[in-house]
C-alpha cells in the first residue's frame, strides 16, 4: 500500500506537534496555555473536512463534553490541573468514541509510569543534590508533588494520532 500525504496528514501532525508543545510547556512550567489546549480543538474542524473518510464529529463532541464534565469534578476536588482537564477534553475530541479508550488507558499508563518516575528515591535526590551545587532551596516534596501529566496525554493522544493515520481509521 502506497502512502499519499494529504491535507488531512498535515492537519493531523499540526495536531501531534502542537502535543509535543504542550508536553514541554508542562515539563518546563508545568502549565498548558490555553491557547495551546485552544489550537487542537480548533484544529479538529479542518480535520472532519479533510479526512478522506467519514468522521463522527457529533461523538467527538459528546466524548469530549464527557471527559470536560468530568474533569472540571476532578479539578474542584484539586486532583488534576485546569491545563491538564482542558489538554484531556480536546484530544478526547479527536479520540471519538472509538478510540476514547485507547487513549485513556494510554494516558493513565504513561501518566502511571511518570508517577513511578517521579516518586523514585533516585530522582529526588539528584534533584537536592543538584540544588545543593547550584545553591537553589529545592524541597524534595516539590518535586514528588507535581507530574507533568500532560506528557502522559500527549502520550496518550500520539496513540490516537497511530489510529486514524493507521490503514483502518478509525473514524
Amino acid at each position: 500500500m502506497h502512502f499519499q500525504p494529504t491535507i488531512d496528514t498535515f492537519v493531523i501532525s499540526l495536531f501531534l506537534g502542537l502535543l509535543v508543545l504542550a508536553a514541554i510547556n508542562d515539563v518546563a512550567e508545568y502549565r498548558i496555555p490555553n491557547r495551546i489546549n485552544l489550537a487542537i480543538a480548533a484544529l479538529y474542524p479542518a480535520h472532519v473536512l479533510a479526512s478522506p473518510v467519514s468522521v463522527d464529529w457529533m461523538g467527538g463532541l459528546i466524548v469530549a463534553s464527557c471527559a470536560l464534565a468530568l474533569g472540571v469534578a476532578l479539578f474542584a476536588l484539586r486532583h488534576m490541573g485546569g491545563g491538564d482537564i482542558k489538554m484531556i477534553a480536546a484530544t478526547a475530541l479527536w479520540a471519538g468514541p472509538l478510540g476514547i479508550t485507547e487513549f485513556l488507558f494510554v494516558t493513565a499508563l504513561a501518566g502511571g509510569l511518570l508517577a513511578i518516575a517521579k516518586l523514585a528515591p533516585v530522582r529526588a535526590g539528584l534533584a537536592m543534590t543538584i540544588g545543593r551545587l547550584t545553591g537553589v532551596e529545592i524541597r524534595e516534596s516539590h518535586y514528588v508533588a507535581q507530574i507533568p501529566y500532560g506528557v502522559a496525554i500527549a502520550f496518550g493522544g500520539f496513540s490516537v494520532g497511530a489510529l486514524i493515520l493507521g490503514a483502518g481509521r478509525i473514524l
